[in-house]
């Protein structure tokens, strides 16, 4: 192979990693795209909120401990009353500056109409650090999905 042939490869190489990694971006970017006004969510204050779904019931959101540390476990918890909680799948994420995406799987505890998982924040570059999680609840009557936002301190 000449030396033409081989700097043609390599700078095709190169312009398809890079649309690749453009693509990639803006994937994760539509993954974690919320619009406030069409998705019901809240803020956490003392490490809970309440967030009332589309079909008028509510689920409360929980993290604890709080407040949140980064990288140090925290367990977050999803209760309903009126509604049968079957699974969910959470998506944590900077809400200012791109963080990585954390995601998990949400189990059923036992005894209790709660969803529960235990994550770690991985570390902030701020003293305090603002975060969204977007879960993809599924009920007894649907999927939904709602959105929370909470704060992470860095020590």
């Amino acid at each position: 192979m000449s030396t033409k042939q081989l700097k043609f490869l390599w700078t095709l190489t190169i312009a398809a990693l890079l649309v690749m990694l453009i693509y990639l971006a803006n994937h994760l970017n539509a993954l974690m795209d919320i619009d406030e006004n069409q998705m019901p969510g809240c803020v956490m204050e003392q490490g809970s909120c309440t967030v009332t779904l589309s079909s008028g019931d509510s689920v409360r959101l929980s993290v604890s401990p709080w407040p949140v540390l980064a990288l140090k476990p925290v367990e977050f918890r999803i209760m309903a009353d009126n509604l049968r909680l079957t699974s969910a799948q959470l998506a944590l994420t900077g809400r200012s500056m791109y963080m990585g995406i954390h995601q998990y799987t949400l189990r059923p505890s036992v005894g209790d109409n709660t969803l529960a998982v235990n994550g770690t924040i991985s570390v902030c570059t701020e003293k305090v650090m603002p975060w969204r999680g977007r879960v993809e609840l599924e009920t007894a009557s649907g999927s939904e999905q709602i959105w929370f936002d909470f704060d992470v301190l860095q020590m």
